[in-house]
């Protein structure tokens, strides 16, 4: 067979060089492939085995480096039945396609997987579809996300042609060890003149924000920490999301408003949980409606000027002109990725614009001329259980859902206390009794001290050390309001309600060189307890620490957990410890 009669070395430096057989291979399964749809694969037919291993071999997911995807394919004969329609977990987003201003090929897919994950990955290849050349090439793998940005690389792209046929293979490893293969293909057309997006809203308003920094469902009480806030007295159920979005753009003709369709567009909000899954959260039809939308844009000042108004009005979900996503519990969130198409503006005389964009930087390399790139977008997590008190800056105690942003806290420094910036909420339900999914935990500690929390909440172990409620086990050490103590008891509960987490530190305390970022904590039921940027910070740590995440890992897993530490194109913020080169490097007490 023609795609094993040569094996493709991967090399960053390079596109990779493929035998004919193997061109004809993946532009026929391109060909095969409905545009714009993610389809499962199964490595028990022998097309898309054929498509599987050439991708792979392109990547450089070698056997050596990724034995467990390895051993999913040659144990095809009982792969696992693939969920179908609105059971499926994963799909993959066409979200740039073009060329930089260079005129080089870019693309990039967005890849989530609402399953948590151990590794997640793929690859991404673009040709020309006139002559059929490769243009651009580019691979990307996560640890324990949902959520994979795949742009091709720029250093080694082509100029772009007029069209580009771009095709993606998706590979997903579970917790349990089950791997699923996915494919994506889309056409594209190449537009000679950018079309860059004049955005208003959502930015950045408050100075020292990295993100844009949106409150919902709150009260009156505004965080001044906050860029957005959405008023909503009702805390009784999960948020909706809302994102305002104000701007305008020149295209290259006169637009014709009245043929302006829903179709037009499409929007969403990608949150990683955490966890490893990340939760697409589509458009509310019922507060956003299509008819809203499309009566939302108008033409400007000339005749080729599109506009658009969701004005931010710090109304709730029920009455604001902002855009309103669905609801979501953002029981732990990492990230949350803004994403707006504009799939073809309609000109007078009948013709589209090209499409073009705007999304959250995802990644760092360069995006094409239809792509307007803004900052991430920050909503919240919840953690603790209703009823837990919290320890106030004079000693007292109050239940934490009755905390606002007038309150000071006792942190772990003796005699110091710190403000409370945000405060944050989500209904959450488990019962680890009929799902093996276990979410939320009670700990007790053997000094007496007892908590129950969501699985990502952050523990401080020492006075600089904090990790997972979910991770620790009995003996561990446990900072609490009356010194050191240890993990008693650790176990899956059965919770159905709401839950509750702080963040810390108001605009003056966060600008002292001594404030504790990311070690910012706070006493919750006599425990100290990390605050909002402390567990993002150290989640996203613990992920990159294999002599940390190995022994939470089937040993079947390990030697494919490391290499894609190694193989990430974009690290995390968090600074990983440097990583063993094989399984056997490690040692796990």
């Amino acid at each position: 067979m023609g795609y094993k009669s040569r094996v493709i070395h991967f090399n960053m430096q390079q596109l990779p060089v493929l035998t004919k057989q193997q061109k004809k291979t993946l532009l026929d399964f391109h060909k095969s492939l409905k545009p714009g749809e993610t389809q499962y694969l199964n490595p028990a037919d022998p097309k898309h085995k054929r498509f599987i291993t050439i991708m792979l071999s392109a990547a450089g997911r070698t056997a050596k480096k990724y034995p467990h995807l390895h051993r999913a394919i040659a144990s095809a004969k009982g792969f696992p039945r693939t969920p179908k329609g609105k059971n499926a977990k994963e799909k993959v987003h066409l979200v740039d396609a073009g060329k930089t201003a260079a005129g080089k090929t870019t693309v990039t897919v967005w890849a989530r997987s609402s399953s948590n994950n151990s590794t997640k990955g793929g690859n991404l290849m673009v040709f020309d579809s006139d002559n059929k050349n490769l243009l651009a090439q580019g691979e990307n793998i996560a640890v324990r996300s949902g959520f994979v940005a795949c742009p091709t690389r720029t250093a080694t792209a082509e100029p772009a042609g007029k069209k580009l046929s771009v095709i993606y293979l998706g590979h997903n490893t579970e917790e349990d060890g089950k791997t699923r293969f996915f494919s994506f293909a889309a056409n594209a057309e190449v537009a000679d003149q950018g079309i860059q997006v004049n955005v208003l809203d959502p930015r950045i308003k408050i100075s020292g924000n990295t993100e844009i920094h949106i409150a919902v469902g709150r009260n009156n009480s505004i965080p001044s920490n906050s860029d957005y806030i959405y008023i909503d007295e009702n805390e009784g159920t999960n948020p909706y999301l809302i994102a305002p979005f104000v701007g305008n753009v020149g295209v290259s003709g006169s637009i014709d408003l009245p043929s302006l369709a829903i179709s037009d567009f499409s929007t969403s909000i990608f949150v990683n949980n955490g966890n490893g899954g990340t939760q697409e959260v589509a458009r509310n039809s019922q507060y956003t409606p299509d008819a809203k939308v499309v009566s939302s844009f108008s033409v400007g000042s000339a005749p080729n000027v599109l506009q658009w108004n969701f004005p931010y009005d710090q109304l709730g979900y029920q009455a604001t002109k902002s855009i309103v996503y669905n609801q979501t519990s953002m029981g732990n969130e990492i990230d949350s990725f803004f994403y707006f198409a504009f799939n073809g503006i309609p000109f007078q005389g009948g013709s589209v614009s090209a499409p073009f964009y705007v999304c959250s930087v995802d990644t760092p390399e360069e995006p094409s001329i239809n792509c307007t790139k803004i900052p991430n977008l920050y909503y919240w997590w919840h953690c603790l259980a209703k009823g837990t008190r919290v320890t106030l800056e004079d000693g007292s105690q109050v239940p934490i859902e009755q905390i606002n942003e007038t309150y000071r806290v006792q942190t772990g420094r003796k005699g110091e206390s710190l403000a409370v910036w945000a405060t944050v909420l989500g209904h959450h339900s488990s019962n680890p009794k009929k799902n093996a999914r276990h979410e939320i935990f009670q700990l007790t500690t053997t000094n007496g001290k007892k908590i129950k929390a969501t699985e990502n909440h952050m523990v401080f172990m020492t006075a600089d050390k904090c990790r997972m409620i979910s991770h620790l086990t009995p003996g561990d050490p446990v900072m609490t309001d009356e010194g050191a103590s240890t993990v008693k008891t650790i176990k899956a509960v059965a919770a159905d309600g709401m839950f509750y987490a702080l963040a810390l530190g108001n605009l003056k305390e966060k600008a002292k060189k001594n404030f504790p970022v990311n070690l910012a904590g706070y006493y919750a039921g006599g425990i100290l307890c990390g605050d909002q940027q402390a567990m993002r910070h150290h989640v996203r740590e613990a992920y990159q620490d294999p002599e940390y995440m190995l022994p939470r890992l089937k040993e079947e897993l390990h030697q494919d957990y490391m290499s894609a530490i190694n193989d990430q194109r974009f690290k995390p913020e968090s600074k990983p410890k440097p990583v063993p080169t094989s399984a056997a490097d490690v040692s796990i007490t």
